[in-house]
């Protein structure tokens, strides 16, 4: 039994706290001096917690806090003593993220006596986690070599747990108790010191222990008579007047305990239809004596701070926001893609995304991640086009600190890091340069990273969904532009978008919907307004078609329809539609020298739209220099 300190607690409280590693020691310690206690520490074992926990006794120490699998083995012997430091599903959601950034796979460690709810947790953390129950280390142990000889080397447990994995050769990640557990384990050491010394004024002691605690908390003397319980206690169960909580003893355990039971630890039962989870324990006053403490937790609340690890993970809006419900119309073409999402959603092959600007790739990227078994992973998502090179590389595989000028202090992790067991949704990937294809290609092989400046190899589990403007893979390809080997490893199942002018069934019924957004109904849409939107060639695509109808809806104000005011949005984008018609015809009139710079400048602008506004591509795919792109389209000769 290693000591790290053995002082007793300013004033007139002797604990000592028993835990499994000197990690969480170390844990426990600078929590404890943070609260201004100063309790012993121990170090301690499976084999040798029973022999450590009756030297401590013998030596006057009024309770004894513990952390591990052993804390039950102290419990049956020195129940009145004992004190938990609750190993919270909060506690091992936060492990079990820390190992999610190195496998999908890991082992559970969790004595028989506690309640776990693993399918809970697969659904938080997106793992596949093997649950090892024992009832001492000699199961543990048994069990734990099975599940590496299987080739589960990834563990999360406790001390035990550490040192058997360590002699195997696998790696675990201790679970870290949670700064309130280890402090209402204080509270209830206090609890049951106070109780066992003060038989005449306990309820007062322990009414001030226990006031700021988010636990309730009922204190019952051996012949059933309530002695105290707080305000969230009340709460939470709702007492008469008439009867008080004796109703809620046989739920609580109470009467079970009071009957020469043993403690009943994370129990989780239903009240009210609420779920409570209860610790309840023997409560010894004196030697003549002696009664039952319960501590109800709100399993909800517990569910909501587990939940809260998904959103910091997502603090950055990591998450798709859109279904396959969010893709409206009834025409073949939007048919089929959804007929494909649903298809190529619960498969794990890359999926590339075709179609011209504004038909909808982010959002069919979006709907292909929530219909995948990574739905509850982030959905991470980049254009690559909006980025230069060597940021949109910092982006897409982070930094370490120091490794350039500006780097920020401590690194920082890439968007493949942060999409790890989720999408990463690589928008405009025609846009990348040969050097980033290069490197992108060989973490989709290695499935594995490393930072700028870095010398660690992390491995990534991403599935990669990628997009472009039409045509502009196949396009790069024929130029020798865009690696093939590459292009095989993005293109493994394909979704072409249509564009809006080959599925005009589909056009009223998306404009009615945008007017239903902006509270219009379908009548603001008049015959002639109907006429003008079937006729128009819907260069822009959906996007496009919302744009107009969201500004149309805006100037209608509490009128039902208003053909002017559409007009007044829609003529513009009529009248540039036309002009551009008319360039590209080169007109008959002018001169030759007008004809071809009309000609020209048709060229310019139809490039300019395919490579999606980037000059640079749009000047490789001319033959032309950057700086003869931009005077071009400056209008000089």
């Amino acid at each position: 039994m290693n000591a790290m300190s053995n002082v007793d607690k300013q004033g007139s409280y002797k604990f000592a706290i028993l835990v499994h590693s000197n990690f969480v020691a170390e844990v426990v310690r600078r929590e404890t001096l943070a609260d201004g206690w100063d309790i012993a520490i121990f170090v301690t074992s499976y084999e040798t917690a029973e022999a450590d926990a009756e030297r401590l006794i013998r030596q006057g120490y009024e309770a004894l806090i513990c952390h591990g699998g052993f804390r039950y083995a102290i419990l049956r012997r020195f129940g009145g003593s004992t004190v938990f430091i609750e190993r919270s599903d909060l506690d091992i959601i936060k492990a079990l993220l820390i190992a999610r950034q190195y496998t999908s796979t890991v082992a559970l460690t969790a004595h028989e006596d506690e309640a776990r709810n693993i399918e809970f947790m697969e659904q938080v953390t997106s793992m596949r986690i093997h649950e090892v129950r024992y009832r001492d280390h000699h199961v543990l142990e048994e069990k734990l070599t099975s599940l590496y000889a299987q080739g589960i080397h990834f563990a999360v447990g406790g001390g035990g747990t550490a040192r058997i994995m360590q002699r195997l050769g696998g790696q675990t990640f201790l679970d870290e108790p949670h700064p309130s557990n280890i402090r209402q384990s204080i509270s209830r050491a206090v609890a049951l010191a106070d109780a066992r010394r003060m038989e005449r004024n306990y309820v007062d002691n322990i009414k001030e222990m226990l006031r700021f605690t988010k636990e309730g908390v009922i204190c019952v003397s051996r012949d059933g008579e309530e002695l105290y319980a707080n305000d969230m206690a009340a709460r939470l169960l709702e007492p008469t007047e008439q009867e008080g909580f004796r109703p809620f003893y046989a739920p609580l355990f109470i009467k079970e305990v009071l009957g020469g039971g043993e403690a009943k630890i994370d129990e989780v039962v239903a009240i009210k239809g609420r779920r409570l989870l209860v610790n309840t324990f023997p409560l010894y006053l004196n030697a003549n004596a002696s009664g039952a403490v319960a501590f109800v937790h709100d399993v909800l609340s517990l569910q909501k701070i587990s939940r809260k690890i998904g959103d910091d993970l997502n603090r950055r809006g990591f998450t798709a926001r859109y279904t396959v419900n969010d893709i409206k119309g009834a025409s073949p073409g939007i048919l089929e893609v959804r007929a494909r999402i649903r298809r190529y959603g619960p498969v794990g092959s890359s999926v590339y995304i075709n179609g011209e600007t504004g038909t909808g790739k982010e959002l069919v990227a979006h709907a292909l991640h929530a219909a995948s078994p990574r739905a509850a992973g982030p959905f991470v998502a980049v254009n690559c086009a909006a980025l230069p090179e060597s940021l949109l590389e910092s982006e897409l595989f982070g930094y370490e600190e120091g490794a350039f000028t500006g780097a920020k202090r401590g690194g920082k992790p890439g968007l493949f890091e942060l999409a790890h067991t989720g999408t990463l949704f690589l928008d405009e990937i025609a846009s990348i340069t040969p050097a980033m294809q290069i490197r992108l290609l060989r973490v989709l092989e290695a499935r594995e990273i490393m930072r700028i400046g870095g010398n660690r190899i992390i491995p990534v589990d991403v599935r990669i969904v990628s997009a472009a403007q039409h045509g502009q893979l196949a396009d790069l390809l024929r130029r020798g532009a865009f690696r093939l080997d590459l292009y095989y490893r993005l293109v493994g199942l394909s979704i072409s978008i249509p564009p809006l002018r080959e599925r005009r069934e589909d056009i009223i019924p998306l404009a009615e919907a945008a007017l239903k957004r902006c509270g219009k109904t379908p009548a603001a849409i008049t015959p002639a307004i109907k006429k003008s939107l079937l006729e128009h060639a819907w260069p822009g695509n959906v996007r496009e078609l919302l744009s107009i109808m969201e500004n149309y809806g805006l100037l209608l104000g509490h009128r039902t329809a208003d053909e002017a005011s559409f007009n007044e949005v829609f003529g513009e984008r009529e009248a540039l539609l036309r002009g551009l018609k008319r360039k590209r015809k080169a007109g008959g009139d002018g001169s030759l020298r007008e004809r071809m710079a009309a000609v020209r400048d048709t060229i310019l602008r139809e490039t300019l739209e395919e490579c999606g506004g980037n000059r640079k591509r749009a000047a490789e795919k001319l033959g032309i220099g950057y700086t003869t792109l931009r005077r071009m389209l400056a209008g000089e000769d």
